[in-house]
């Protein structure tokens, strides 16, 4: 698989939006939420990568992002 910036051979692709990216390109980790449950005494719990690869071309939001349409 090619870098998605350039012709290099990727190393890895971004958890957040799919690109492929080289070494040179990868901007760094970011925490990434794999799931969500509810634990004990209905305290809400997250399954989190804490490195998971980031290209740093996408943004991903900072907060939750209410989608109400599929509920």
């Amino acid at each position: 698989m090619k870098c998605f910036f350039d012709d290099n051979d990727a190393c890895g692709v971004c958890r957040f939006c799919g690109r492929a990216a080289c070494k040179a390109h990868l901007a760094g980790r970011l925490p990434y939420i794999a799931t969500i449950y509810v634990g004990a005494a209905n305290t809400p719990k997250a399954v989190v990568v804490p490195d998971a690869l980031w290209c740093g071309e996408c943004k991903p939001e900072a907060q939750p992002v209410p989608m109400p349409e599929i509920y």
